[in-house]
């Protein structure tokens, strides 16, 4: 099949019936993210809560999967946002969006909740919805099993029992080990009483210039073998690199350095001692899915796709400094299909308030909560999964648990529009900007930069994508709004083509602009350039910010950082400046073309063909009209 070949499957939950579309009208969004947003846009109900049937759960894979370009192998997944009310939104890889493909399907759209807990079976252009009581409870492996047993080879992407239970910090995993994370998707999933889709597909995408398609492969996957960075991490996975220097999460971000023993423990070096193996996502020439296993005294214990975040958020957040505890919570989180950023987020905070004495043992149904106890982590990830006792408090997130409390618990919860932080913001002005405007609320994979991976580039480079001679000093505010400018509207571009953000990883030494560009036309056989690819990603980040204008009544005060980060100087020398930071937001708002409560404006809608997006913003509501 050709590029932009391929049907939508919109799929009601509630009746059982199945419909396919023609996506020839969503081609000028490409795929996989841009068409979700687009879709939940126009038709999620103003006043659907994101465990309400009528909430929209869209699945999209991006428009390169299925080729062989480097990395094409990243499926989107979109809803209403189970922490924050905002837009929902996830990614991962695996070989599930290239299945899609291969089956015949670009986009899944979901609305409604099956009568009893089902699953989603597509094959090669036909689909149907499969009731099976069986499956509930089941961990991420046991479904996996499952369906394998009973369809082969099928691709999946399913919940665990954290989905089924709606907590607020479930995941959607594909394949077994590919987190799609935040946002509580896999809450939303499980609200719709969906356990999994497995698809199994024997296509093929084929690109339009297939020779100089080829050619362009073989020179970026060199490209990417002899990148020193990339090598550390196909060697290592994607944990690669030295976990702090000053900055981390120490104690539910207490603003203290860890001691040095505790960043030796938790060293790239540590790990690697117990990997068994790697293998690669679709068409990936990195390998950085790896694969570590130990006994321990429950047992062997297996860990898939472990990641960078994993040592932040339980080593550090969690004052865990042993790798063997880091690499448990992260593969029981993957078997409850939970999301280590939230999951750790919500531990942290109620760590922090039991430590404060702002909550107590009457209020934790007999815990103690202490940092650096592993046992009362992997109790507290297996009671918040299946919403035991204190756990079920847990089940709702930091935000919404500690409004419940009271007590002073509010101020503990360190979180962005209601979604809990892995990222410190600190040090880094880029870095903190891309995490804290993001519109699904704190992420640093919409557009944060660290600044220290532009040190000695190039003028003409900064130039050019950043419009200025250099980015200046890593700490100074000025022109850092410029870097984030730049990575939200590629890392948006690439959620809509599927490529994997590791093949550039935030850095200009590896896959450049100019080679997705390369590869989309070799793929399509349409032209596209560096401004091409830039409009595309603006305007599926402008998709999702008019969304949060619809459904929600945000504005500047959550463009704002966490007073935290403000007040809390780390190690006594460094926090956020709120006067330079307005000015920073300011600077911001005004590139992208929005007021000054980071709405965007008619005019900028326009200039990005967005007109029939601005006009549902004032239209009527989709479950009226």
């Amino acid at each position: 099949m050709k590029l932009f070949e391929g049907a939508l499957l919109r799929v009601d939950l509630t009746e059982g019936t199945l419909k396919f579309e023609d996506f020839s009208a969503y081609k000028p969004y490409l795929g996989g993210r841009a068409v979700n947003q687009l879709i939940l846009l126009r038709e999620t109900p103003r006043s659907v809560a994101p465990f309400d049937p009528a909430n929209v759960l869209a699945v999209g894979a991006g428009i390169l999967a299925g080729t062989e370009a480097p990395g094409a192998c990243r499926v989107s997944v979109d809803s209403r946002n189970a922490l924050t009310d905002g837009i929902g939104s996830g990614n991962a890889g695996g070989y599930f969006g290239p299945e899609m493909r291969f089956a015949g399907i670009n986009n899944i759209i979901l609305k409604g909740r099956c009568p009893s807990l089902s699953y989603l079976y597509i094959e090669d252009g036909e689909a149907r919805i499969v009731p099976e009581e069986a499956l509930r409870g089941k961990t991420i492996s046991e479904t996996e099993r499952f369906l394998r047993d009973r369809h082969g080879e099928v691709k999946t992407l399913t919940i665990g029992p954290a989905g089924e239970n709606r907590v607020r910090a479930a995941a959607i995993i594909v394949d077994g080990a590919r987190a799609v994370g935040r946002c509580g998707l896999g809450a939303v999933m499980g609200a719709k009483n969906l356990k999994a889709i497995a698809v199994k597909g024997s296509g093929s995408v084929e690109p339009a210039r297939p020779e100089a398609f080829d050619r362009l492969v073989e020179e970026l996957n060199s490209k990417l073998a002899a990148n020193p960075f990339n090598q550390l991490r196909m060697k290592y996975g994607v944990y690669c690199y030295p976990p702090w220097d000053k900055e981390s999460p120490y104690r539910n971000f207490s603003g203290r350095v860890p001691p040095p023993e505790s960043r030796e423990k938790l060293l790239p070096d540590e790990f690697y001692a117990y990997k068994q193996g790697e293998q690669g996502c679709y068409a990936c020439p990195i390998r950085c899915w790896s694969t570590h296993e130990f006994q321990d005294s429950d047992g062997p214990v297996h860990v898939e796709a472990f990641q960078g975040n994993d040592p932040h958020n339980f080593g550090a957040k969690l004052d865990l400094p042993n790798p063997r505890h880091v690499l448990k919570a992260h593969a029981l989180c993957n078997e409850l299909g939970l999301d280590v950023d939230n999951a750790s987020g919500v531990i942290a905070w109620a760590t922090d308030c039991f430590e404060q004495g702002l909550i107590g043992t009457e209020d934790t149904g007999g815990l103690s909560l202490r940092w650096g106890d592993a046992g009362m982590v992997f109790r507290l990830l297996e009671d918040l999964a299946y919403r035991r006792g204190f756990g079920d408090l847990l089940a709702e997130g930091s935000v919404k648990a500690a409004r419940k409390l009271g007590k002073g618990t509010e101020e503990r919860s360190v979180h962005v529009k209601g979604q809990e932080l892995m990222e410190c913001l600190w040090v880094s002005p880029s870095w903190a900007l891309g995490t804290v405007v993001s519109p699904r609320g704190g992420t640093h994979t919409r557009g944060a930069a660290l600044e220290g991976r532009f040190q000695g580039v190039e003028e003409a480079v900064c130039r050019r994508y950043f419009g200025i001679p250099d980015i200046g000093a890593p700490t100074d505010y000025e022109n850092k709004e410029r870097l984030v400018y730049f990575f939200e509207r590629l890392e948006a571009f690439l959620d809509c083509i599927g490529v994997c953000m590791f093949t550039n990883s935030l850095r200009l030494d590896m896959l450049l602009p100019e080679d997705y560009a390369r590869l989309l036309s070799a793929a399509s056989g349409e032209d596209f350039d560096l401004d091409g690819i830039l409009l595309a990603g603006e305007r599926t980040h402008n998709i999702e910010k008019l969304f949060n204008v619809l459904h929600t009544d945000w504005g500047r005060q959550e463009d704002l950082p966490p007073e935290r980060f403000v007040k809390v100087a780390l190690d006594g020398e460094h926090a956020i400046d709120p006067v330079k930071w307005e000015k920073m937001l300011d600077r911001y708002y005004a590139l992208h073309g929005w007021d000054d409560q980071g709405r965007p404006t008619a005019e900028i809608l326009h200039r990005l063909g967005l007109e029939e997006a601005a006009a549902l913003v004032e239209g009527p509501d989709p479950a009226t009209s």
